[in-house]
């Protein structure tokens, strides 16, 4: 089950702003460069907890400063243009016209709805069905894409949140210059040494990340199927594209929140139903009711379980569904058209 439990006290500002949670755990080895698996590029196997540098892997990342990676475009697709809505209350009145006569009752859980046309402070959300934008706000869809893989020799990750990196394993933190990490910035991983339980990264010169702190993607896939597929890392919260063994495309995702009725579950899957665009809801009559018009590239693989593109949080790299996969607009509309197919295989692991 990954490595840890709780992504570090540190990260937990952030997942209190965003309302989510992301389990870790801590690895089981201490000292030196004795993790289980060690992690980085071949130029960089002697660095070490006691040598945290060699000539061989400043000169490597001298040469190759970030990773070999072209970005997704960003593409809102069949959603482009459209303008998304949700409420501040759970019955919204409706109007006949704006500023009209009350007509009918919209019940809102989590709902967001697409926009019509507007006029005057006022939105019409069904045929001849207008509410008061004072009651509603606006969905701002994220504006992040994955990368496009030109070559994978070592670990590349996202940095999920800002904070500053530190000049060793466990040092002193570096917050001038490059040290000041933001993020969704996309760093490469050029060695790994474990201390106290805890993997530390060498993301840059004489900079040190904990493993808590980035989504991380392997250059070794996580399994071997024929053609074009996609692995879900429900721990590293990313999502890899694969042509056989070799990676194609990587983004950050966000799956099921760690609840056992809401977790993403782990298997071996093939897409039955793919759609371009179409409503989402579920959990009637319940707190955990949602309503969701308009949901771009929707590709089902486990019952009414998808990946699909959310306009509705930029949360990625962090759970947050109930059991789907989402991703952003850009990155949905790309594995839609792209690459995932009916019958593409869906490997969910953890």
């Amino acid at each position: 089950m990954g490595k840890g439990w709780l992504r570090g006290v540190i990260g937990l500002a952030l997942l209190a702003v965003l309302g989510l949670g992301r389990a870790v755990q801590a690895a089981s080895t201490s000292g030196g460069n004795d993790a289980a698996e060690w992690t980085g590029h071949a130029s960089c196997a002697g660095v070490t907890r006691e040598q945290l540098s060699t000539p061989e892997c400043d000169a490597l990342i001298a040469a190759r400063p970030v990773p070999n990676v072209t970005p997704v475009p960003f593409d809102f697709g069949v959603v482009d243009g459209v303008k998304f809505i949700r409420f501040s209350q759970r019955q919204v009145p409706l109007y006949d016209q704006p500023d009209g006569q009350r007509v009918d009752t919209l019940s809102a859980g989590f709902t967001y709805v697409a926009v019509r046309q507007m006029r005057d402070g006022w939105a019409e959300v069904q045929p001849g069905r207008w509410v008061s934008l004072d009651l509603a706000r606006f969905a701002s869809p994220s504006t992040f894409t994955g990368v496009l893989i030109n070559g994978l020799d070592m670990p590349l990750a996202w940095v999920l949140w800002p904070h500053c990196a530190t000049n060793a394993p466990a040092g002193r933190r570096s917050c001038e210059g490059s040290g000041q990490l933001v993020r969704y910035q996309l760093v490469n991983i050029y060695a790994t040494v474990n201390v106290n339980g805890w993997d530390w990264h060498l993301i840059g010169p004489g900079l040190w990340t904990n493993q808590q702190n980035l989504s991380i993607v392997q250059p070794q896939a996580p399994a071997d199927f024929p053609g074009r597929w996609v692995a879900i890392n429900t721990y590293e919260q990313n999502l890899v594209a694969y042509e056989g063994t070799r990676p194609v495309m990587a983004t950050l995702i966000s799956s099921g929140l760690r609840e056992r009725q809401w977790e993403t579950k782990t298997g071996t899957y093939s897409v039955r139903l793919r759609m371009e665009v179409g409503p989402m809801d579920g959990s009637a009559g319940s707190d955990d009711f949602y309503s969701l018009e308009q949901v771009p590239y929707h590709m089902y693989f486990h019952g009414l379980v998808a990946l699909h593109g959310a306009y509705w949080h930029d949360s990625f790299g962090y759970t947050h569904s109930h059991g789907c996969v989402n991703l952003t607009i850009s990155d949905s509309k790309w594995l839609y058209e792209q690459w995932v197919q009916d019958g593409s295989t869906v490997y969910v692991y953890d």
